[in-house]
């Protein structure tokens, strides 16, 4: 249980910098489209949920081989604990800034920090108690990423996937 907390503690700090480094990664690409499949290509809501999901997908398949397949529900467990990260962000974000009728830079890093506070601890809390559903975790997140991929060039135009 301590490996699960410090690689928990680990994932989250990967998470925030690599998150970070992924908000600017298109524009440091000369905005080549490959990299647009897992960095944000826009200020939209849905580009930024990248920062955390791409990271946590990277950490996961890192934490597999460490200690993750001591635990037959890990990939699904990692899969719903960043969804849940996800979620927080998305939630926090249209909650502050409907009440503020605008959003702010540091409250928008304070959201990411939280969503991937958020998965971290689900995953600490939960991957030892999660005992099936291993293969389903890694269908739905190879299913996300696909999403990822194809809304990012073919996105709805609605809501969340819209720029500011």
């Amino acid at each position: 249980m301590k490996k699960l907390y410090s690689s928990a503690i680990t994932g989250f700090l990967f998470t925030i910098v690599a998150g970070t480094l992924l908000h600017f990664l298109y524009q440091w690409s000369g905005e080549n489209r490959v990299i647009g499949l897992y960095s944000a290509v826009s200020e939209s809501t849905w580009e930024h949920l990248k920062l955390l999901f791409f990271p946590s997908l990277l950490y996961t398949v890192w934490e597999y081989f460490w200690i993750g397949h001591r635990y037959a529900g890990y990939a699904f467990t990692r899969l719903c604990a960043t969804l849940l990260g996800m979620l927080t962000i998305v939630s926090l974000f249209y909650t502050y800034t409907g009440i503020a009728g605008t959003n702010w830079l540091v409250a928008d890093i304070l959201v990411f920090i939280l969503g991937s506070a958020v998965t971290a601890w689900y995953s600490w809390h939960f991957v030892p108690k999660c005992n099936r559903y291993g293969i389903l975790g890694v269908l739905l997140f190879a299913v996300v990423a696909v999403c990822f991929g194809v809304f990012t060039f073919y996105p709805p135009s609605f809501g969340m996937f819209l720029a500011p």
